[in-house]
């Protein structure tokens, strides 16, 4: 239920947030009317008007640490620069893999090079996931003129 959550746009999100919170009001409304007159009218729109602090503060970022990755493809494709672009992000048994596509005119890519160049970046961003245990392998996967390049970075890289 809360991986379905993940995957749908914002406005969706927070409509159903509304809906659940607006609903709770409701109820709560008709419980303490018996009580308090302005109960019912006013509960509803208390907690509707809690939709955005409680999806903002609570629900999005529970689902971005739960799932991190299915909030990551929301953005993909994205252009890192004029020639690459991130399509997708996949996390599958602990092993991080980023795929690529490049548009390049001419044949000079070397994955190795291209490694050599990131490892002080990528070790950055990835230590804390190795370190936590969230990952323990990445790859990044290229793909230029119908051919995959790839290379892989763990935590033996980054010490």
């Amino acid at each position: 239920m809360m991986e379905f959550l993940a995957e749908l746009s914002s406005w969706e999100i927070y409509a159903i947030v509304c809906g659940l919170l607006g609903t709770a009001g409701v109820l709560l409304g008709a419980i303490a009317r018996r009580k308090f007159a302005m109960a019912a009218s006013l509960l509803p729109l208390i907690a509707i008007a809690m939709t955005t602090p409680v999806t903002e503060r609570i629900v999005i970022p529970y689902l971005t640490q739960r799932y991190p990755v299915v909030f990551a493809n929301k953005e993909l494709p994205k252009k890192i620069d004029q020639q690459i672009t991130l399509k997708k992000i996949d996390l599958t048994d602990r092993i991080y893999s980023y795929f690529y596509d490049l548009d390049l005119d001419d044949d000079w890519f070397d994955a190795p090079l291209v490694k050599s160049a990131q490892i002080s970046d990528l070790c950055d961003f990835l230590l804390p996931k190795f370190d936590s245990g969230e990952a323990s392998l990445a790859n990044y996967i290229y793909q230029f003129k119908g051919k995959d390049y790839s290379f892989s970075v763990d935590s033996s890289d980054c010490s």
